[in-house]
């Protein structure tokens, strides 16, 4: 961000609506990933994320600058799309949770970078897999390694959004990786 959090905050808090308008552009891709990374169904995370900028502009002025605004963007999107999954859970008897993920950092799933139909297809089965993997991680898994692994946020800050220690948040992602990789590893044995 070119301009320091609180200089947005204060000409947001002062009526100029294009200042929020960078807020927005400045979060929208990520926030759209939290939320998908928790529903998996993106017209669900399209819903969550128009409540997340909402309750950005109302919640604002509780902004205290304690954390970085990105962080505490990242912490309502988590909140919110948290909040949809337990509404979705009461009426829904069984809903899971699935999550939206790249198994390495470095490897595009984006079709924009496809050369070949065959590419797409074996990239598409990848991610059907990671996501029936990351549907069986407990909550708290999921959230400390999409926050850690997708995101990038650093376990410091993470360990802050979900009100834990970093060592708690250590914990959790090395979990979830065992985890994953021992469901990963059998749902490719039945797939193949």
């Amino acid at each position: 961000m070119v301009q320091s959090d609180k200089e947005l905050v204060n000409q947001i808090l002062e009526g100029d609506i294009q200042s929020f308008e960078t807020l927005v552009n400045e979060f929208k891709e990520r926030v759209m990933n939290i939320c998908y990374s928790y529903t998996n169904d993106l017209s669900d995370a399209e819903d969550i994320s128009q409540e997340v900028f909402v309750e950005i502009f109302k919640s604002l002025r509780k902004f205290k600058g304690e954390s970085s605004l990105s962080t505490w963007v990242f912490r309502i999107a988590s909140n919110k799309s948290l909040d949809h999954i337990r509404k979705q859970k009461r009426t829904k008897r069984g809903a899971g949770l699935t999550s939206y993920i790249n198994d390495f950092k470095n490897n595009d799933w984006s079709v924009d970078h496809m050369n070949h139909p065959d590419e797409e297809m074996m990239q598409n089965q990848r991610k059907e897999l990671l996501y029936k993997g990351l549907s069986k991680l407990s909550g708290r898994q999921k959230e400390a390694f999409v926050l850690t692994q997708i995101e990038g946020m650093n376990q410091q800050m993470v360990s802050k959004m979900m009100n834990t220690s970093v060592k708690s948040v250590e914990s959790l992602v090395m979990r979830a990786r065992k985890k994953l990789k021992a469901i990963l590893e059998k749902q490719i044995k039945e797939y193949l």
